[in-house]
């Protein structure tokens, strides 16, 4: 049986070794171009019509004539380029659908029950105008790839019920009074990282491990989380992902449980995280309350987005529209998979690129979100990564950018990868940087200690860190200074390697935290950290139980202190710098670093110690700031345990 397949605009394949007499397709010249092995190649005079050439005729028999590697080359990726409205566009007289699919030969637009034929665009989508109100009508697309339809869902679906895509009036949804939060620059950041339902899931509050939940009061912590968060000194409450994904279940919430790493939907929320999933104006206003209730007290809210990957090419619906042009290939047009997910986005293509950053256009605009964490960001092109900062700031120039950019190997030119490696070329875009994270916690996988951990080697690092990693990064602006985060095992869990005492964990801890705040660069901190969280010691907590993953709101002990030296960071700009400078100094001595800021007016000198010797530090200026307890002697003070220790000197 032959099989024939268009594998460039002008090149078809056969798959088979007969002898070809006869080939032709009406409108065409077509023509032997060479043989392979067992496959036969032929060239059109012109390029083909993608969207209406479905069969072909050899040696006189018809044969369907299916889409092969046509879309993987950058020739099909420059001719088709669409750049007008995607998505069901409401109007209470009409909706105007439109969905990209240069290959398509028909689509169909199937709205409650009745369908609409539609019409093909140059550029390659096509669109159908379906008159009346039907708000509230669930829709989906019937496609003919070949010579077979297919049911897919839009991939700009901006609402959904447990079943569908569903057409809003974004016009009625309830309205966001307060305004995104301001940021000058990135190190006035101080950023908390937190899942919606671990949140709130063994908390007093209403809707336990919803987007509500959140916003509630709690007799625990005599606020909602949200004020909680911003009390501590946090001006940015980064979520979890929150988009529609795969792995729970939106009515059985505790049956199953997801971070949600697994995309589904790129412009649509998570039901699982809703109060009442089956409504899609509840889902979004309930979300839109989390970010306008965080504006109202002045904390900014940055989503964590995954564009590196879906859960699993076959439920997600592009390649029901292109197929294949969504997923990154090599060479040899062989699907690559360095997220070890089995498929990598190809964001280097011009209308997957255009839907990662229309997503994230559509959090900005219709949820006022202050920022976005990148999954994966390594697997991202520069190209796109810089073209997201231009797009966003024009919206919000007060945006906040960054993300995991590790060296990950992959099909991209090493030159394009988004990794630390290439910050120089990304200037609005900041790393989590590994480099901090090893040095005070501990290498990822090992029991090693690290200097916040009790460890007197790298030293000279240490020094670097504290600096803001000017080895690593052109401006403190890029480092994103963190110990734990929602990967791997947490700091108190690790501590466990080499502590057996709890009261030795927790001031090594808040060593940690501590330092993280008097660093050159920006803040992070995982939520529960400054609470001494554990998960028992789970390395992957990805889809563990609420009784591993949630937040346990038990331990305030620490509480005072963080609040202190956050305070201390957002009133000293000799903290957040956004240059490498000359005033910021750091000098090793036999049992503590003394790490140096100086402004104009004023000295402040941080005695860090990591070790329970005792010693002495003059103290010709004012302590502002101990980790623990001190004694005063005459113009001196004893320092017996680890902690960050802050004089001010005129």
């Amino acid at each position: 049986m032959i099989k024939a397949f268009i594998d460039d605009l002008q090149l078809i394949r056969l798959e088979s070794t007969d002898y070809i007499y006869d080939i032709h397709i009406q409108g065409y010249e077509i023509t032997w171009y060479k043989n392979d092995g067992d496959n036969q190649y032929f060239k059109s005079n012109i390029d083909l019509k993608l969207h209406e050439v479905d069969h072909i005729y050899i040696n006189h028999h018809r044969y369907p004539l299916h889409i092969g590697l046509v879309t993987l080359h950058k020739s099909f990726d420059k001719k088709y380029r669409y750049d007008g409205p995607l998505g069901a566009v409401y109007t209470k007289t009409h909706t105007d659908f439109y969905v990209y699919s240069p290959v398509a030969k028909e689509i169909y637009c199937m709205v409650d029950g009745a369908t609409y034929e539609m019409t093909y665009l140059e550029g390659g989508a096509y669109h159908v105008r379906v008159q009346g109100d039907l708000e509230g009508k669930s829709y989906a697309y019937n496609v003919r790839l070949v010579d077979t339809f297919q049911l897919a869902n839009d991939p700009y679906t901006i609402a959904s019920n447990l079943d569908a895509s569903v057409i809003i009036d974004m016009d009625k949804l309830e309205p966001q009074i307060h305004d995104h939060v301001t940021l000058k620059k990135y190190t006035d950041a101080v950023i908390y990282e937190g899942m919606i339902r671990d949140l709130t899931i063994d908390l007093d509050v209403p809707n336990k491990g919803t987007f509500l939940g959140v916003t509630e009061y709690s007799e625990t912590l005599k606020s909602s989380v949200l004020e909680y968060i911003k009390n501590l000194g946090v001006t940015h409450f980064q979520v979890l992902p929150v988009y529609d994904f795969y792995g729970v279940d939106d009515v059985n919430k505790d049956a199953l449980y997801n971070w949600g790493y697994n995309p589904m939907q790129y412009f649509a929320l998570e039901g699982w995280l809703s109060k009442n999933p089956s409504d899609p104006y509840s889902r979004i206003n309930e979300f839109r309350k989390v970010v306008d209730k965080a504006h109202e007290i002045g904390l900014g809210v940055n989503m964590d987005v995954v564009y590196n990957h879906v859960y699993e090419r076959a439920l997600f619906p592009y390649d029901y529209f292109v197929p294949g042009y969504f997923y990154r290939h090599d060479k040899h047009f062989k699907q690559t998979h360095s997220a070890f997910l089995e498929n990598d986005v190809e964001t280097t293509n011009y209308m997957v690129r255009r839907l990662i950053i229309d997503s994230l256009v559509h959090f900005v605009k219709h949820y006022k979100v202050d920022g976005f964490r990148f999954d994966l960001m390594g697997l991202m092109d520069v190209d796109t990564m810089n073209q997201i900062a231009i797009e966003l700031k024009k919206l919000n120039p007060n945006i906040m950018l960054y993300g995991e950019g590790w060296n990950m190997d992959n099909a991209l030119p090493k030159s394009k990868r988004s990794n630390m490696n290439n910050q120089a070329m990304m200037p609005a875009i900041g790393h989590f940087n590994d480099f901090y994270r090893n040095l005070f916690k501990g290498a990822l996988h090992t029991k090693e200690l690290g200097y916040a951990t009790g460890s007197k080697e790298k030293l000279e690092d240490v020094v670097k860190a504290l600096k803001g990693s000017p080895h690593i990064f052109n401006t403190p602006n890029k480092s994103v200074n963190y110990v734990e985060c929602h990967d791997n095992m947490t700091l108190f869990d690790t501590l466990h390697f080499n502590y057996k005492d709890k009261k030795v964990k927790h001031i090594y801890q808040d060593l940690a935290n501590h330092i993280i705040a008097i660093s050159q660069g920006i803040p992070f901190y995982h939520a529960g950290q400054e609470m001494y969280r554990s998960k028992d010691g789970v390395e992957n907590s990805y889809k563990s139980p609420d009784s591993i993953n949630m937040v346990k709101w038990e331990d305030f002990s620490s509480i005072k202190k963080l609040r202190q030296i956050l305070k201390i960071r957002k009133s000293y700009k000799v903290y957040r710098h956004s240059d490498y400078n000359k005033d910021v100094r750091a000098e090793i001595h036999s049992d503590y670093i003394l790490y140096s800021l100086k402004s104009n007016t004023y000295t402040l000198d941080h005695y860090i110690k990591n070790d329970f010797n005792e010693i002495k530090i003059p103290l010709d200026g004012k302590l502002i700031f101990g980790s623990k307890n001190v004694k005063t002697l005459d113009n001196e003070i004893l320092i017996n345990k680890p902690g960050v220790y802050i004089i001010k000197r005129k």
